[in-house]
């Protein structure tokens, strides 16, 4: 990152708003993902992928993004594993997963997160 208003990718300058997310989500691809992340000092791994690739297919059918109990619930079945719990998640993305999803995966910020 630039600054706090743009993100540099592959030599072009995309804007963001004041909380970090894409100003337009129509700038996304998962190499802009890549590149945000990279800013905040992470890696993507499969398990970071499948929460993006499920918030952004929950936030296309329905408009908004999973509340956070949705999230849980579909990646206990994805990993059949029903002892997972939103500290696993929090463990992938440790600010708050539906946000930091929503960013990543070229959403604004959910209206309910503060």
């Amino acid at each position: 990152m630039n600054d706090d208003q743009t993100l540099l990718h592959a030599g072009h300058r995309i804007a963001l708003d004041g909380d970090g997310h894409l100003s337009d989500p129509s700038d996304w691809s998962r190499g802009v993902a890549e590149a945000l992340a990279e800013a905040d000092g992470m890696a993507l791994g499969p398990d970071h992928w499948w929460v993006i690739d499920f918030v952004r297919a929950h936030h296309q059918r329905y408009g908004n993004p999973p509340l956070m109990r949705v999230l849980i619930s579909a990646f206990r079945t994805e990993r059949a594993d029903h002892s997972l719990s939103s500290r696993d998640l929090y463990r992938l993305f440790d600010e708050n997963p539906v946000r930091q999803a929503c960013r990543l995966g070229g959403y604004p910020k959910p209206d309910w997160c503060i």
